[in-house]
């Protein structure tokens, strides 16, 4: 099975438009998605198509600066700035969006795109640890339920939602193995490889499909382990990526990181491994089950994040992590600020180089960019050649 993804992510959309398309042509309904927050489970039952609608190109940005402020955050403008530019083929046939309060650059935006297109925004606690925050929470899902069934003109059954999980968490295991097919030194797969892959496999109409596709992936990386095939020498640095996520479009600095040598094996955050866990309990009641899981979702909008710290701490021994990089878009605060605390946990516990990138979706600071990443690789190589050094001489004084 080839496992490279050739199409640009424009192409990939506009390939999925046209799925939409005949898909609405049979009654089916669209429910646009914009964070991991998002409890699709419920669009699901609810016999919805969910996608999600955040910017991952620069195109777009140059729309939205003519409304929104210019110091924003690149995936808040590139998301408004597709949703009014025309350019975006999946917005316009989304019949709803869900958006949540996670920091308030998106927030305020969403005000600007409500009128757009009919949307519910979820109230997120600030502070999921506290009692109250369950509660709040559960309220806002049981909201988000109420809304998509006035929207779509549909009941959801607790029956629907049970399935609903089912699928769920038979997807989130199945992309947990995959990323656990990882660990393996070396990997079967390249990180931008993985990440385009999974990209354009999300972009799919049928829940059913999708999950057939993973289990082909699984099944293809699991077998090159089996005939020792890899897809890259074993002497590449093992990059942990943490911070915000990569996903075709907007993978420059991932694309740069292993042309320079390195290889990310690992991606804790957005679009990675840490939002694969913790599967919905199907013994509890649905909407209380759904709510559960998703408030144990990891971002620097929460406070205090520590289970992104502790995340971080156990990624880097299982997967053998050599350095790790962090990445934050311009004018995210949160990312940013927390960026200070990531970096305690990888040099000061764990002895390893660490990278802060803060950058956007242009090109304009690639050269820049690639100086750093080259200087950390070679930083990650001179470390090895030490440890190597060392073992070499305390063989030779046996």
């Amino acid at each position: 099975m080839n496992l490279k993804v050739d199409q640009k992510i424009d192409e990939i959309k506009t390939d999925f438009a046209q799925q939409l398309e005949m898909a609405r042509d049979q009654g089916k309904k669209v429910v646009g998605c914009l964070c991991s927050y998002f409890p699709s489970e419920i669009a699901l039952a609810a016999g919805a198509i969910t996608v999600g609608l955040c910017g991952t190109t620069e195109g777009p940005i140059e729309a939205a600066e003519k409304v929104l402020p210019v110091d924003q955050c690149p995936m808040v403008k590139a998301t408004y700035g597709r949703a009014i530019n025309n350019t975006c083929p999946i917005f316009p046939l989304t019949d709803c969006i869900v958006g949540e309060t996670t920091c308030d650059g998106r927030k305020k935006m969403y005000e600007l795109l409500g009128r757009e297109k009919p949307m519910h925004i979820m109230d997120l606690p600030q502070k999921p640890d506290e009692p109250e925050a369950q509660v709040h929470w559960l309220a806002e899902v049981k909201k988000l339920k109420a809304f998509l069934e006035n929207q779509l003109g549909v009941v959801i059954t607790d029956t629907a939602l049970k399935e609903a999980i089912r699928q769920g968490n038979r997807i989130r295991e199945l992309l947990k193995q995959i990323h656990e097919c990882r660990k393996h030194q070396p990997p079967p797969i390249m990180g931008l490889d993985l990440v385009s892959l999974s990209t354009k496999m999300g972009y799919n109409v049928s829940r059913l499909t999708y999950i057939d596709q993973l289990e082909l992936v699984l099944a293809e990386l699991r077998q090159r382990i089996q005939n020792n095939y890899y897809a890259c020498e074993p002497g590449r640095p093992r990059i942990l990526w943490t911070g915000l996520g990569n996903s075709l479009g907007c993978d420059k600095v991932l694309r740069m990181v292993e042309e320079c040598g390195g290889v990310v094996v690992c991606q804790e955050g957005c679009g990675g491994v840490t939002r694969l866990n913790d599967p919905i309990d199907t013994q509890k009641d649905p909407l209380e089950a759904i709510a559960e899981r998703y408030l144990r979702v990891t971002c620097s909008c929460m406070t205090p994040n520590n289970t992104r710290l502790n995340d971080i701490d156990l990624l880097i021994d299982e997967y053998n992590i050599d350095g790790v990089i962090d990445l934050t878009w311009q004018f995210c605060h949160g990312f940013n600020i927390e960026s200070y605390r990531v970096k305690e946990i990888v040099n000061k516990k764990h002895g390893l180089p660490f990278l802060h990138i803060v950058t956007d979706y242009s090109q304009s600071d690639i050269g820049q960019i690639r100086v750093r990443v080259e200087g950390f690789i070679e930083q990650i190589m001179a470390g090895k050649d030490n440890v190597y050094n060392r073992s070499a001489k305390s063989l030779q004084n046996i």
